[in-house]
């Protein structure tokens, strides 16, 4: 009898000792922290928002490359996804009663509302989302996204494909489609360099294009460069001699390059816009892992190809940043990001995965490198029912809950106290970018 007693009392203690739990033996977000994380103003290191632009107008993004045939669409991307009424009843409120409308009648109602807003309409979203600051990874920025509030992050790949790309473009109709939009690029740094055509030598092209279009760009406010290459090649980098690159551009500045040797010479152009960033103090942004492409090299953009590039002491003095993570390879990041100056963002994952299975990546993270992760949203036009804000929406609502969901299991395993749980809160929705950046943080 006394050892039934015992038992008793013991599983009630653990019982009503426990943070709460959700079914199933999953973790719930202990309300107090969620509450406390909302309150987060945040600092989202990768998103593509688009300038507010008046009618009949097309931003200058819209003109890029997409995917060059339909593919299937991940489930939360749809319009259909239920969470999406949910993001926008939190960002809109109660502008419009979308559960009233017919889709026709709620688009045009939300169009109205957002031309109203005008060019204060980007940071309106910024305000209701809680981002304090979100880096905007586009090819120049427009109206609306002129307030210190949006940083600039421009395309890095266009400088690496200077040769004719004929062949480099015919793996894949995907491929293809992104070169052409790396030309058009191309063609816009060329002219505000002052040039008209790529110059006849690697050297000439270095001085007269690559170096100063970084230098100007950095005058223009931007804090970080992007490569989204894993859309045109593997993102093994090799360590061309300059001799071979510059062989290779000399003999083929006016031909058609073979595939091998304009690799060597993207090779070298992208180990140099590294080690140049360095040296002007802009971030290197990264993507690796998925692409939103039916054609997509998936294996080609592990992050672990990278390595030699990270592994490169020459380019040790370059910041860079994992964008989306890596994901579905987010444990290979998770190994990398003991490297001193390799750090990774989970944008794309906060809507590639549900809310649960981001949690736990982020948890992985948060017992690795904390100091490393950064909060993204890779928020970006869909389709006119889900714009950029809606889709920022979804996102900033499902990171702060999977944020909270992995902290609350590092508590309940007592890992962490409730006051470093609401330290690292900080830190990956807000401090940690703030130090990347050299940003002062309030």
């Amino acid at each position: 009898m006394m050892k039934k007693y015992i038992f008793a009392v013991i599983f009630c203690l653990i019982t009503f000792t426990l943070p709460a739990a959700s079914q199933n033996g999953q973790v719930a977000a202990d309300r107090d922290l969620l509450a406390e994380i909302y309150k987060i103003k945040a600092i989202d290191n990768h998103a593509h928002p688009l300038a507010a632009m008046r009618g009949g107008e097309i931003d200058v993004e819209e003109d890029y490359s997409q995917a060059a045939e339909p593919f299937d669409v991940p489930v939360r991307l749809r319009p259909d996804n239920p969470e999406y009424k949910g993001a926008r009843r939190e960002l809109y409120g109660d502008a419009f009663d979308e559960s009233r409308l017919k889709a026709a009648d709620y688009l045009a109602a939300k169009q109205l509302f957002i031309s109203k807003k005008d060019e204060g309409f980007p940071v309106w979203v910024l305000d209701r989302l809680g981002i304090d600051v979100m880096l905007s990874n586009r090819i120049a920025m427009g109206r609306g996204l002129n307030s210190p509030r949006f940083l600039w992050v421009p395309f890095a790949d266009p400088l690496i494909f200077p040769l004719d790309n004929r062949v480099a473009s015919a793996t894949n109709p995907d491929y293809l489609s992104h070169y052409k939009g790396a030309e058009k690029i191309l063609a816009r740094y060329l002219k505000e360099s002052g040039v008209s055509a790529v110059p006849p030598t690697l050297d000439a092209y270095l001085k007269r294009v690559l170096t100063p279009t970084l230098e100007r760009q950095k005058k223009q406010g931007a804090v970080a460069l992007k490569f989204g290459v894993a859309y045109q090649r593997t993102l093994d980098f090799a360590d061309t001699p300059i001799a071979e690159a510059s062989r290779v551009f000399a003999r083929y500045r006016n031909g058609v390059p073979p595939a091998k040797d304009y690799k060597a010479l993207q090779d070298f152009l992208f180990r140099y816009i590294v080690r140049e960033a360095g040296r002007l103090g802009i971030v290197v942004h990264v993507h690796v892992g998925a692409g939103a492409s039916g054609y997509f090299d998936q294996g080609g953009a592990n992050p672990f190809i990278l390595e030699p590039v990270l592994n490169d002491p020459k380019l040790r003095g370059t910041k860079i940043v994992l964008i989306h993570g890596g994901s579905p390879f987010a444990q290979e990041t998770r190994m990398l990001l003991y490297k001193p100056n390799v750090y990774a963002d989970f944008s794309a994952q906060t809507f590639l995965l549900s809310t649960r299975e981001l949690s736990t990546v982020l948890r992985s993270w948060l017992e690795f490198v904390p100091e490393k992760v950064l909060f993204g949203t890779d928020a970006f036009e869909l389709m006119p029912e889900v714009n950029w804000a809606d889709h920022a929406s979804l996102t900033v609502t499902s990171a702060r809950r999977a944020l909270a969901i992995a902290l609350t299991g590092m508590m309940q395993d007592g890992q962490i106290s409730r006051d470093r749980a609401l330290e690292l809160a900080r830190m990956v929705l807000r401090e940690n970018a703030a130090k990347l950046y050299g940003f002062k943080s309030k």
